[in-house]
């Protein structure tokens, strides 16, 4: 058997660039929870990451992309899952399987953690989160679209995306990392006041 080592050698490349934007990302955001966001700069994210800010520069263009950006791919991963779920799911039952899968799983980032604390200690940043955020509900769109052969633009497939978001956005405001209800449950409950009308 000949093993491919150039494919070999492209995974590990990629497997690396993977990781240092990880650690990037995680140095960025616990020192700016730590220290507070105008206390840290990107000399202190290489030093901490223990890169140089040459390599920095090759993953994010500032500090605040480095905290705030989503991994490349996310928009498009999620809008694949929305689009590919059983046809029989209604768009709604849809994104709450994906959506509840993939808060489960970002409940177990501790980046994503500290950046989930880190916009409630300071709420001045939540305008640089915007750009991400429409970005995903785009996506939802897309999928809700795809799902019901309409177009992105139709008011039913954008009400449907930026409700869904909606829900999605209070559910981790409500969160408290590490105490019960978990962050899946409180998906769960928000798309379940949806579905019953919001009879409150």
């Amino acid at each position: 058997m000949v093993m491919d080592l150039t494919n070999m050698a492209g995974g590990l490349r990629e497997h690396k660039k993977q990781a240092t934007r990880a650690a990037l990302q995680h140095s960025a955001v616990t020192l700016c929870r730590q220290r507070g966001p105008g206390a840290v700069t990107v000399e202190d994210i290489c030093a901490d990451a223990g890169v140089s800010p040459r390599t920095f520069f090759n993953y994010f263009a500032t500090k605040e992309e480095a905290v705030f950006s989503l991994d490349d791919g996310v928009p498009g991963m999620i809008r694949k899952m929305i689009a590919e779920r059983p046809a029989e799911e209604s768009p709604l039952d849809a994104i709450r399987a994906v959506f509840t899968a993939r808060l489960e799983d970002l409940a177990r980032s501790a980046t994503w953690r500290e950046r989930t604390l880190l916009l409630r200690e300071h709420p001045e940043l939540l305008p640089k989160i915007a750009q991400p955020n429409r970005a995903l509900e785009n996506a939802v769109a897309a999928a809700v679209a795809a799902r019901t052969h309409r177009s992105d633009d139709d008011l039913a497939v954008r009400t449907v995306a930026a409700v869904a978001f909606a829900a999605q956005r209070v559910a981790v405001c409500s969160w408290r990392p590490g105490s019960e209800p978990t962050l899946a449950t409180l998906m769960n409950r928000t798309l379940d006041l949806v579905r019953d009308g919001l009879r409150v």
